[in-house]
């Protein structure tokens, strides 16, 4: 049961992430700020929230330490990247959010696709 609970939040997170990187693609090529970039973004991160939560309560592994803090770095750079540039290098701050959030994004399918694998492993050692 809860390989096919792990099945269908790694098959969710790659359809949206699929979904969503045109817009993040088409606003970092077009150079423009607009908002469909944020909200890709923000449905991204909402559902790796709630997605890296479910993989806690189901399977205990080393990755969730290293994505968990991965991502505390990823916000203190952003915050200081805003904080020491203030109004003059904005540009900079969000495509450091747009590719750092999906390269984040990249790292959570790819070790959703790795719990499955170890799952499988250990259903048939068992």
């Amino acid at each position: 049961m809860k390989l096919n609970i792990l099945k269908t939040e790694v098959v969710f997170q790659t359809l949206l992430t699929f979904t969503s990187l045109p817009y993040v693609i088409f606003d970092y090529v077009q150079k423009t700020e607009g908002i469909k970039f944020f909200i890709a973004l923000f449905f991204i991160g909402v559902s790796n929230l709630l997605g890296f939560l479910l993989r806690i309560s189901l399977v205990p592994s080393k990755f969730h330490r290293y994505y968990f803090f991965g991502v505390i770095l990823f916000f203190l750079i952003l915050y200081c990247i805003t904080s020491l540039t203030v109004g003059s290098h904005t540009e900079f701050a969000i495509y450091f959010m747009g590719v750092g959030g999906m390269l984040f994004n990249v790292y959570y399918l790819v070790y959703g696709f790795c719990l499955i694998k170890t799952m499988k492993q250990n259903k048939i050692a068992e």
